[in-house]
């Protein structure tokens, strides 16, 4: 039956959406959990304002950053060991798709949990059994483009299944939050719940797409040259890049993390949910109209100017932010701060495989997942200076992480220009 509709709808190995089916789902549900479902979830089980968590009072900005840095730490830690699990997997249906489809299916089911929980604690166990399976399910779905895709066209590729990522974010949002605006305005629980069983459906029918469509790979024993890339890794340029990632997924990650409570305690709108979504369209219009476009810019001219631009867009976008808090400004602002976004971390990833060495690429690339797990922490815990911040003096806190998010956006490309040489420009010269 499977190999009957497989027919019928395409070679899995040829179309790039049938690889990212699993990524284009999961990203729509982590992202929504992250953005939408935590920060509403924090305020339902907080108590007299604060909530208490081995003895320490955290309020919801504190308790919010304890919540997601544990995802941080199980998606760090299960994505890396069970990728390399599936690299000796041989089955007849591919070594990647029977953790997807566990990935998936355990991920629907568990995201019920988040609904019950009813304490803090209860909520974070809830939380580390999510990211347990959803990384299950996408270490050995990022591998898929390298086993399926034929080295000549692996670039557009990529590109294609990157940007479903932020499609998928897309979606998953905005279904979701169509069910949490009635759950804001009138209390219902059971819209909560709508939203929930709303992104465990998405999930199921992405892993159900990659589960008719995935074939075992065609290239995974495909021999990669790659003249553009240096024979030896050069270390300082490898950490250049390593901190720039740092940096420039920090400025997104802690903006991410706080943006719902930001915009209810700083913004003069009536309607909080609505606002969150205007400006989840306008962050992920922008961020994936400028994906692409960035890639190929770097390619003509240089990874060092690219960067840059989007970095001054990014830190000047932040800053105004600061001062303008009308609906419109915040969601012009808001296009400025997704442009900056695509442009650098599209342009990052090039730049890392300019300085990365072939022998050792599986491993160096590996190296970005520190950045990931630091910046994501720091980004987190930055909830409770945020409110001890807020304390002090009206809204402090997150005007400060505006401040801090904006001057990250400028430092990242700054840190490239310690690499001596524009690797991809001496490329084309030498050519």
């Amino acid at each position: 039956m499977r190999k009957i509709i497989t027919k019928i709808i395409s070679d899995g190995t040829d179309n790039v959406f049938n690889l990212g089916s699993y990524i284009f789902g999961i990203y729509g549900v982590v992202i929504c959990l992250v953005v939408v479902i935590a920060p509403y979830k924090i305020l339902e089980v907080i108590t007299n304002g604060t909530v208490s968590f081995l003895g320490i009072n955290l309020e919801k900005n504190g308790a919010l950053g304890l919540l997601l840095t544990t995802g941080v730490i199980i998606a760090a830690i299960t994505q890396p060991t069970v990728g390399s699990i599936s690299d000796r997997l041989n089955l007849k249906i591919g070594k990647r798709l029977p953790f997807i489809i566990i990935g998936g299916i355990g991920t629907s089911l568990s995201l019920y949990t988040v609904y019950f929980a009813n304490n803090f604690y209860f909520l974070i166990g809830s939380w580390a059994l999510i990211q347990f399976f959803a990384n299950l399910g996408e270490g050995p779905a990022n591998a898929l483009l390298k086993d399926h895709v034929n080295k000549k066209t692996f670039g557009s590729a990529s590109g294609k299944f990157n940007f479903l990522r932020v499609a998928g974010a897309l979606v998953g949002l905005l279904g979701s939050l169509q069910f949490m605006n009635i759950y804001d305005s009138t209390g219902n629980k059971l819209y909560f719940f709508f939203a929930i069983t709303f992104l465990s459906i998405l999930t199921l029918l992405s892993t159900l797409w990659s589960f008719i469509t995935l074939n075992p790979p065609k290239y995974s024993n495909e021999k990669i040259e790659d003249k553009n890339i240096r024979k030896k890794a050069n270390k300082k340029d490898l950490i250049i890049v390593l901190i720039t990632f740092s940096i420039t997924l920090f400025s997104f990650t802690s903006l991410q993390s706080y943006a719902l409570f930001l915009i209810n305690d700083v913004l003069d709108v009536e309607n909080v949910s609505l606002m969150m979504t205007g400006v989840i369209i306008v962050l992920g219009l922008s961020v994936g109209i400028s994906i692409i476009p960035a890639g190929k810019l770097s390619d003509k001219y240089s990874r060092k100017s690219v960067l840059l631009y989007g970095g001054l867009t990014g830190c000047i976008s932040c800053y105004l932010l600061i001062i303008f808090h009308s609906p419109l400004m915040v969601l012009l602002l808001c296009s400025g701060i997704g442009i900056a976004v695509g442009s650098m971390f599209s342009t990052i990833w090039a730049l890392t495989n300019d300085v990365i060495s072939k022998e050792n690429a599986g491993n160096q690339i590996g190296l970005l997942a520190i950045g990931f797990l630091v910046s994501g922490i720091v980004a987190r815990i930055a909830g409770i200076l945020i409110d001890f911040l807020n304390n002090t003096s009206e809204n402090l806190g997150y005007f400060s992480l505006l401040a801090f998010a904006g001057s990250c956006f400028i430092l990242a490309p700054l840190a490239t220009s310690l690499i001596k040489e524009n690797i991809n420009e001496s490329i084309s010269n030498k050519s």
